[in-house]
C-alpha cells in the first residue's frame, strides 16, 4: 500500500482518495494531538498492518523491510530454481540458498559438520597451539581486531584493537541486577549448557564449561566500557607504537600480527585499553583448559544457525526470553537473509536494476541539496554560535559527500567459492576467510576509499559516517512511508526529508561535532561555543531521561540516545525549513482538513508507527542508541515550536513544554 487511499478527517468509515501520500485511516481522532500525538497519528496503524508473530518489534520500518525481503526472495528464489554454470554468481546464490533450505540434509548431519572444528580445539596441548589456531582462523576470542579509518588521520586506515569476548554483547547483562537482566542472565547460562549438550557433551561437563564461560565473561565485563563510555570518541582513541602496545599489555603482538599476516604493523589504535590488557593477561595466564572451553563455546555458538534444526530452535528459545518474540521466522526468510548477507553486492546489483528507478535518485539529489541549504540557514541563524564556528561548520556542511541508491563499483566475488558437496558450515567457514582476505586487501595499511559503501543498496536504513563526512541513503529506504514519487512535498519532506536532515545533523551532534570536515577527531569549534552547545544537549538528555518507556517501570536512557535524539531534533527543524521554501515556490492546499504544515508532522509521525514487546523494550533501552518510536514522536515534537503552533498545543496538554523550556539547537 503506497498511500493513495485516505480518509476524510479521521472517520474510519469514510474513505476518499488522495495524492498527498498520508494514510488518514491510521489516525485515532479520539486522542487529542497535544496529549498523545503518536496515538493521534498512528492509533489504528496496527489494524491495517497486523503484527506478524515473528516480530518482537513491528512498525513502519519492519513493513518496508518485509516488502524488501519479498523483492529479494523473488530474485534469489528465481535464481535458485534453475541450474547455472559453476563459478558464476548465479551458481553461488543458487547453491547457497538451496543448501540453507535443505533441512532434511542438515538434520541428518546434526552436529557432525561442527566436529572437525571442535576437534582442532580439543587437540590443543599448549598455549602456543591455542594462539596458533586463533591466528590461523582469525578468531581473536577475548578482544576485537579490525581495520578502519584512523580517527585522527582520517585519510588512512589503521589496525585497531578493542574490547570483546562478551557473548551477550554488553557489560550490563553480566553486572546489573534488575529482574529482566537477571532473567536473561540465568536463561543464558542454561542456553550455554543446552548448546554444549547438543554438541555432544554430557550434562555435567556442559555445566562445568558454562561456569567457565560465565566466570571469564563476567571478569571481562567488569572492566569493559559501558554503552555511554563508548560514546565518547576521545576516551576510545589511544594510538601507540607496536613497542608501546607490547609494553602496555605484556603480550607478544609482533608474533600475533605476523601470524595473521598483518606483518607491516608498526602502529595501532587501541579503543579500550583496560579490557584489552585483561584479555592479554587471560590468554597468557588462564588455565589452558579454561581457554579451550571458551573457544569451544565460541565455535558452537558461531556455527549453530548453520547446523540442524535443534540448534536453531535452541537459539530461538533463548531469543524469545530476550526479545519476547512469539514465532521464529520462516525458513525461506532466514535463507534469503543468509544469501543476501553473503552475496550482498551481487544481490544488490540485481536489486537496483529491477527496483530502483533513476528518477528516484534524481529527486533525492534535489532533496539533499535543498536540505543542505536549509541546514546552512539554520546554522547561520543560531545566536549561541560564534561567527568563527559558523564558518567552519558551514565549510563542513559544504564538504558532505553524498551517496544515494547504490555504489559505482562492486566487490569482485570471483574467488568466493560455494561447493554444494560440502556442508553449509564448511562453506561458511571458507566464505568468512574470503571476506577476511578481502577486508585485508581493502583496508590494511591502505588509504581510506571514500567511494566504499558501508551498507548494501537493499538495506532499509541510512547513515552518516564522521571519518569520511559522508551521507548514505541506500535504494531500499526510498519507499513508502519514507519516500513516494507520487506524493506531495508535505509527505516527502516530513518523512525522507527528516531522515536526510537527521543524518546531516549527525555531523554536528554531540559526537559528530568532534570530527572536522576531513573526518579527523579534533577540536574545531570555538571552546565557548562547545560549552554553549553542551547546555541544551544536556537539557535534552535529561528530558528524555524523564520519559517512560514502560509507564511506572522503565525510563528512557536519554544520555545513551542523545546523539540520535539530537539528530531527530535537527532533522525535523532542517526539513521543516526546506519544506517551507518548497511550498513557498509551489504552494499546497489543505487536504482532508489538514494544512500542509500539519501534514508534514503527520508524515513524520507515521514513520515511527509500530509496537514492541515488553521484553524488547527492555532490550532496546539497554542496547540501542535510538529512542523507541513513540518517544521519537512524543519526545521530539514538544520541543518543536512549529509543531506546537500547527496543532495548537497549549498549557494543560500532556505534551506541552513551555517555550523557555524547549531545547532549541538547530
Amino acid at each position: 500500500m503506497i498511500g493513495t487511499m485516505a480518509l476524510a478527517g479521521c472517520d474510519s468509515n469514510n474513505k476518499v482518495s488522495t495524492t498527498g501520500g498520508i494514510h488518514y485511516e491510521y489516525m485515532d481522532s479520539t486522542c487529542r494531538p497535544g496529549d498523545d500525538f503518536y496515538k493521534f497519528v498512528t492509533g489504528h496503524w496496527l489494524e491495517y498492518n497486523p503484527q506478524p508473530k515473528e516480530y518482537a518489534m513491528w512498525g513502519a520500518f519492519g513493513l518496508v523491510r518485509e516488502n524488501t525481503m519479498k523483492q529479494l526472495a523473488d530474485l534469489i528464489q528465481g535464481i535458485a530454481a534453475e541450474t547455472h554454470e559453476k563459478g558464476t554468481v548465479e551458481q553461488k546464490i543458487a547453491d547457497l540458498y538451496n543448501m540453507a533450505m535443505d533441512s532434511v540434509r542438515r538434520n541428518q548431519e546434526g552436529a557432525a559438520p561442527l566436529m572437525p572444528y571442535l576437534k582442532e580445539i580439543t587437540d590443543i596441548n599448549t598455549r602456543e597451539e591455542l594462539l596458533a589456531l586463533m591466528e590461523r582462523e582469525h578468531d581473536n576470542l577475548l578482544f576485537s581486531m579490525y581495520n578502519g579509518a584512523d580517527e585522527k588521520d582520517s585519510k588512512n586506515n589503521v589496525l585497531s584493537l578493542g574490547q570483546g569476548g562478551l557473548s551477550l554483547g554488553t557489560r550490563d547483562y553480566y553486572l546489573n541486577d534488575d529482574a529482566q537482566t537477571v532473567k536473561i542472565r540465568e536463561a543464558f547460562k542454561q542456553h550455554v549448557i543446552n548448546m554444549f549438550k547438543l554438541a555432544g557433551y554430557d550434562e555435567e561437563i556442559a555445566k562445568a564449561k558454562m561456569e567457565t564461560v560465565m566466570k571469564y565473561e563476567t571478569e571481562i565485563a567488569q572492566v569493559s566500557y559501558s554503552k555511554l563510555q563508548l560514546r565518547v570518541p576521545e576516551d576510545n582513541y589511544h594510538k601507540m607504537s607496536l613497542a608501546e602496545l607490547v609494553a602496555s599489555t605484556g603480550f607478544d603482538w609482533d608474533t600475533y600480527f605476523k601470524a595473521n599476516t598483518y606483518d607491516k604493523t608498526d602502529t595501532v589504535v587501541v579503543g579500550q585499553p583496560e579490557p584489552l590488557t585483561l584479555a592479554c593477561k587471560l590468554l597468557m595466564e588462564a588455565p589452558l583448559e579454561d581457554l579451550k572451553s571458551i573457544y569451544e563455546w565460541r565455535a558452537i555458538s558461531g556455527a549453530s544457525d548453520l547446523l540442524s534444526d535443534d540448534f536453531r530452535m535452541e537459539n530461538f528459545s533463548f531469543n524469545q526470553i530476550v526479545t519476547g518474540v512469539e514465532e521464529d521466522k520462516p525458513r525461506w526468510k532466514r535463507c534469503v537473509a543468509l544469501v543476501d548477507g553473503i552475496m550482498s553486492d551481487a544481490v544488490g546489483q540485481m536489486y537496483v536494476q529491477k527496483y530502483f528507478p533513476s528518477a528516484n535518485k534524481e529527486r533525492m539529489l534535489k532533496l539533499v541539496g535543498n536540505l543542505q541549504e536549509a541546514l546552512g540557514k539554520r546554522i547561520q541563524a543560531q545566536e549561541w554560535m560564534s561567527d568563527s564556528t559558523k564558518a567552519v561548520a558551514l565549510d563542513k556542511l559544504a564538504s558532505f559527500y553524498v551517496k544515494i541508491g547504490y555504489p559505482d563499483t562492486w566487490d569482485d566475488l570471483t574467488n568466493l567459492q560455494v561447493d554444494p558437496t560440502r556442508s553449509l558450515l564448511d562453506n561458511m567457514h571458507d566464505i568468512q576467510q574470503f571476506y577476511w582476505n578481502l577486508d585485508k586487501q581493502k583496508h590494511y595499511n591502505t588509504p581510506v576509499d571514500k567511494n566504499e559503501w558501508l551498507m548494501s543498496p537493499q538495506t532499509v536504513n541510512a547513515y552518516y559516517n564522521p571519518t569520511t563526512n559522508e551521507l548514505c541513503f541506500p535504494a531500499a529506504i526510498l519507499q513508502f512511508p519514507f519516500f513516494e514519487m507520487s506524493a506531495d512535498d508535505a509527505m516527502n519532506y516530513g518523512a525522507i526529508g527528516v531522515v536526510i536532515g537527521h543524518e546531516m545533523t549527525h555531523g554536528f551532534d554531540d559526537q559528530g561535532r568532534q570530527y572536522d570536515k576531513e573526518g579527523n577527531l579534533r577540536v574545531w569549534w570555538n571552546e565557548q561555543d562547545i560549552e554553549k552547545f553542551k547546555e541544551p544537549t544536556e537539557k535534552l538528555a535529561c528530558y528524555f531521561d524523564s520519559l517512560w518507556v514502560i509507564p511506572g517501570e522503565l525510563h528512557a536512557n536519554g544520555h545513551l540516545c542523545l546523539g540520535e535524539n539530537l539528530a531527530d531534533h535537527g532533522g525535523v527543524m532542517v526539513a521543516y525549513e526546506a519544506f517551507q521554501k518548497a511550498i513557498g515556490e509551489a504552494p499546497l492546499s489543505e487536504e482532508n482538513g489538514f494544512t500542509p504544515e500539519q501534514r508534514f508532522f503527520l508524515s513524520y509521525a507515521n514513520v515511527w508507527a509500530g509496537i514492541c514487546s515488553t521484553e524488547m523494550l527492555h532490550y532496546l533501552t539497554v542496547n540501542d542508541v535510538h529512542s523507541i518510536g513513540r518517544l521519537r514522536v512524543n519526545g521530539t515534537l514538544p520541543h518543536i515550536t512549529q509543531w506546537c503552533e500547527a496543532f495548537g498545543v497549549q498549557p494543560g496538554d500532556s505534551l506541552y513544554v513551555a517555550p523557555e523550556d524547549r531545547v532549541n539547537i538547530w
